[in-house]
């Protein structure tokens, strides 16, 4: 089986962690059937002189043959034309490419751009496509061109995946059948993440060894909760620290979160970690008593699954895929979003139980890479089963 997959969210020289989840995914994906990677970079002439970055057309990235094609897009304005751009602006490439090698089915691994540019290619070319639906579905949502043009793809699919239960949900309210919907969550490199002794993890970061320890591994950014995080260590015992563990988004976000720190009384309990290399991920995790995740809106949110993989309680809040990947109180405790108050209970509650010792993650929902990619070549395989709609 010929794959060829779809994802401008895909890590290359200038940003090396960019996606990684569906990098990971592609690499486990590729030991079973034939894949190559289109990585298509979007192209505006002034820009790109500005900028002067360059990538290859073509490459090896880590194991994976990626296709760089460049397409024609606008900055800043008419973003609700960018899946035309794009399907549009790579009909020729995909034409030139299919002559020397011949695809069976299209991989999107997002919904916009990609879903839709997709679709538009696979309707020209009459081939069968499949979708993956993550967290970038939600903003598409809340503009109704946008939701028009998902709507149409996600219909137009011989399948969709979506990496949470709710997720799939918003796709059956779109009009996606149930019979070529599927969930499939993300999967951990249970290699890298793995349980490690605590004191030396923390000795290794130079982290305190005997307080209480919460790590937030997210970007810095209001949509990740991490206010209301401070907020809810300000309501717990004075030796618990807290770590986040994320680059900043916005700028000035930091600033906002150090003096939201200072006004609390609670600076010298936090510390903020900045960007951190993807090997240190696991030493952080495993320093921690517990792990948060804060967030308003996500997807399937890996950290979650890579903390439970370290054997490490996480307090999360009700987003995404998180009510897949977590039972409780077993693997921790799930709270609304926005909500300081319940934050602080759940933290208050995973730490009671701890001390008790009668606190045990199990991590029923981590997967292996390798198993999450049996089930999507179980789906492709179904696909190519069944005749093309598009």
């Amino acid at each position: 089986m010929n794959v060829l997959s779809w994802s401008y969210c895909f890590p290359n020289a200038h940003q090396p962690t960019w996606g990684v989840f569906v990098e990971q995914r592609l690499a486990a994906l590729n030991r079973k059937v034939d894949l190559q990677v289109v990585a298509p970079t979007p192209y505006f002439p002034l820009l790109t002189r500005l900028h002067g970055r360059s990538l290859p057309h073509r490459e090896n990235w880590h194991g994976l043959t990626v296709h760089r094609p460049r397409f024609f897009y606008i900055p800043a304005i008419c973003k609700s034309l960018d899946g035309w751009f794009y399907g549009r602006g790579l009909t020729a490439w995909l034409k030139q490419f299919r002559q020397q090698w011949r695809p069976d089915v299209l991989d999107a691994h997002f919904v916009w751009p990609d879903g839709v540019g997709v679709a538009y290619l696979a309707r020209k070319l009459k081939l069968p496509y499949i979708i993956t639906l993550r967290g970038k579905i939600y903003p598409c949502l809340e503009i109704p061109s946008q939701r028009r043009q998902c709507a149409q793809a996600l219909i137009g699919a011989a399948a969709v995946i979506s990496v949470s239960s709710p997720m799939a949900d918003e796709a059956r309210k779109l009009g996606v059948p149930d019979e070529r919907l599927f969930v499939i969550p993300n999967g951990v490199d249970l290699r890298h993440f793995a349980p490690r002794n605590k004191m030396d993890a923390r000795r290794q970061l130079g982290l305190p060894l005997d307080k209480p320890l919460i790590v937030a591994v997210a970007h810095l950014k209001a949509a990740k909760g991490h206010g209301e995080l401070i907020r809810a260590l300000q309501q717990l015992d004075n030796d618990v620290h807290l770590v986040i563990v994320g680059g900043e988004v916005v700028s000035g976000y930091r600033r906002e979160l150090e003096r939201l720190s200072l006004t609390l009384g609670v600076l010298q309990r936090v510390i903020l970690a900045d960007r951190q290399a993807y090997d240190k991920i696991p030493l952080y995790l495993n320093a921690a008593d517990v792990s948060v995740l804060a967030s308003y809106r996500e997807g399937c949110p890996n950290v979650v699954l890579e903390s439970l993989a370290c054997g490490t309680p996480v307090v999360a809040t009700r987003v995404g895929a998180v009510e897949d990947l977590m039972a409780v109180p077993r693997d921790g405790q799930i709270v609304p979003p926005r909500d300081a108050e319940a934050l602080a209970a759940a933290i208050k509650q995973v730490f009671s139980a701890t001390k008790r010792a009668d606190y045990h993650v199990a991590a029923g929902a981590v997967k292996s890479w390798d198993a999450v990619a049996e089930q999507v070549q179980m789906v492709f395989n179904n696909t190519l089963q069944r005749p093309i709609t598009c």
